[in-house]
């Protein structure tokens, strides 16, 4: 728009148009600009003309003239009026060519007033050759745009001018005439520097028109630099409004888990520490910040973490992860304590840094003691008492159950079927420590399976003849090793074989069976009773089974031997015997003696 404003009509050049066409345009706009004003100056000496020749020459040759005149410039005045109304109608160089034609005829018209108009008195010759030269100098100044169209005005009129004047006798008319050529070579030649300097002006016009195009595309860029800027600020604020408000958000989490979380650098430096850490270790914040973790670790195992942390230096593209570490702390007030460790490696930029996450296990340490001591208390003064209550109802069975009448027998087995209920339950319940039994350090030695079997059978025959089940140990079954805790492995068949007799009806045998498979032996428990419903079957082996919803009482030591079999890189399992029944098993690696 501005640059439209200021270099008028100079903004419509064709797009496209080259430097000489855009010049050769306004050039040729000036010219028809500027002819209006030129027509009626024509028009009014031309009238002045033939007034001042109607007495001196024949007024035939006046009036022909004249009307000549006439139609000359009404015809330059239409051709303005139709290039004004549409110069898209021809293109310049034709616009250029009917100006010109134009131009000419007007020319030759004042050039014939020259020559037939000539008057035969020195006084009217002297206003005719005023008149023809002052219509020369008006053409400098209308048809300098263009030096053809000023050459074709010019020269008809003084070239025949200048004829005439040589042609009368007398030194007067020579003057003149010579005066009439060198005035033409003047007109043309400042037309010809006129043309230069529109030239000149209108290049520079185009010029600043072109700059201010640019500036104006500069300034557009600016404004959308600006523009893109307040946005990239706005959202680089919202940014970091976000980032301080996810940073408070990751402090305050931080700050209430309940494990401390320290950082520190492959230096061994610490970098920040949370409340937790704080409250476990006994320090504020800004005595631990940039000292080494030393302080955190007991003086005897200070070198052992001072070189893991060097070796994990050494060998920067290592991921590092630990979780459940017992180690020892260091408190503030010199106290030893001990803790469970959570260690990984994290890079941030191009440091290498490493996150611990800690927790105080005193307080668990000391229950569990107080559990184990309880368990064992339990243990001893509940299942002593009834295993020799079992063992005195039993012998009082054998001895004295077919002297008793009446409801005797009945109420005799009804108190030993009790008691042996109450002795389960009592094992179930010190069961639930095992689970920590089994995930504690044990030796591993080798274990051969066979013998395991027997064991366990005979282990669990009075429970199964209390149930009129009898338990068979396969005499076949394959002399295999096995490397674990025996113990524990016993405990494991035995919640096996206990489940197998709860699902097997009464007077029927639950085989123990040793075999091979792919470096595994596997240890099977059948019994010929009812296979577990696929509902059942589900969760058989989770924490809290299921089987009272399927009218199914069974101990809850499946779990137990499941972390058992697991523990020992094995596991248990449950299918359904095709000739009816279940089959429990417990798969574990073979032993290959060194």
């Amino acid at each position: 728009m501005i640059a439209e404003e200021v270099a008028g009509p100079a903004a419509r050049v064709a797009p496209g148009a080259g430097e000489e066409a855009g010049l050769y345009h306004e050039q040729l706009r000036l010219l028809y600009e500027n002819l209006p004003p030129g027509l009626a100056v024509t028009a009014i000496n031309a009238a002045l003309l033939a007034t001042m020749e109607w007495h001196a020459v024949p007024r035939v040759w006046v009036g022909v003239w004249a009307l000549a005149m006439l139609v000359i410039t009404l015809g330059r005045y239409r051709l303005t009026a139709h290039y004004r109304a549409a110069p898209a109608a021809h293109d310049d160089r034709a616009w250029g060519r009917y100006y010109t034609v134009a131009t000419l005829l007007a020319g030759i018209g004042w050039g014939l007033a020259a020559l037939i108009l000539f008057p035969a008195g020195l006084l009217p010759q002297i206003f005719l050759f005023f008149m023809l030269t002052t219509m020369t100098v008006g053409a400098v100044v209308s048809f300098a745009a263009l030096f053809p169209v000023a050459l074709a005005f010019v020269a008809p009129i003084l070239g025949p001018l200048a004829l005439r004047l040589f042609l009368l006798p007398g030194a007067i008319h020579h003057a003149m005439g010579f005066v009439a050529l060198v005035f033409m070579a003047v007109m043309l030649l400042t037309t010809r520097r006129i043309e230069g300097t529109i030239a000149a002006s209108l290049r520079l016009r185009f010029e600043n028109q072109d700059l201010i195009v640019r500036l104006e595309g500069e300034k557009g860029a600016i404004h959308r630099l600006n523009a893109a800027l307040t946005r990239e600020i706005a959202v680089r604020s919202q940014t970091a409004a976000e980032l301080q408000q996810r940073e408070s958000y990751i402090r305050a989490v931080l700050e209430h888990v309940d494990e401390g979380i320290v950082t520190l650098d492959e230096r061994g430096t610490l970098r920040s520490l949370n409340r937790e850490a704080l409250r476990i270790f006994g320090y504020r914040e800004e005595d631990l910040v940039g000292c080494h973790f030393s302080h955190l670790v007991p003086p005897a195992e200070r070198s052992e973490y001072t070189r893991f942390l060097e070796n994990e230096a050494r060998q920067p593209s290592r991921t590092l992860s630990g979780h459940g570490l017992e180690v020892n702390g260091l408190r503030h007030d010199g106290t030893v304590f001990p803790m469970e460790l959570g260690l990984s490696a994290m890079t941030v930029g191009a440091e290498r840094q490493f996150v611990a996450v800690t927790r105080d296990v005193s307080a668990r340490k000391r229950g569990d003691r107080l559990k184990s001591e309880l368990v064992a208390a339990l243990s001893h003064e509940l299942k002593t008492p009834l295993t020799a209550a079992l063992g005195s109802l039993g012998l009082l069975t054998e001895v004295a159950g077919n002297r008793l009448t009446g409801d005797g027998p009945r109420l005799l087995r009804m108190a030993k079927s009790n008691l042996d209920r109450l002795a389960r339950t009592v094992r179930d319940l010190l069961d639930v420590d095992n689970n920590e039994i089994a995930t504690t350090k044990w030796a591993p030695l080798p274990v051969l399976l066979p013998q395991l079997a027997a064991d366990a059978a005979a282990a669990d025959a009075e429970y199964a003849a209390a149930r009129e089940v009898r338990l068979a140990a396969d005499p076949c079954s394959s002399a295999c090793v096995a490397q674990g805790d025996r113990p524990l492995l016993l405990r494991a068949l035995s919640h096996l074989i206990v489940t197998a007799i709860h699902l097997a009806p009464a007077h029927t045998t639950v085989e123990i069976a040793v075999a091979t498979e792919a470096g595994y032996a596997i240890i099977s428990v059948r019994d010929c009773g009812t296979a577990l419903p696929a509902e059942a079957r589900r969760g058989l082996f989770d924490a809290e089974p299921r089987l009272a919803d399927f009218g199914i009482t069974a101990p809850r030591g499946l779990y137990l031997a499941r972390v058992i079999a697991e523990k020992h890189g094995g596991s248990v399992g449950y299918e359904s015997r095709d000739a009816g029944g279940s089959h429990f098993f417990l798969r574990l690696p073979l032993y290959a003696a060194p």
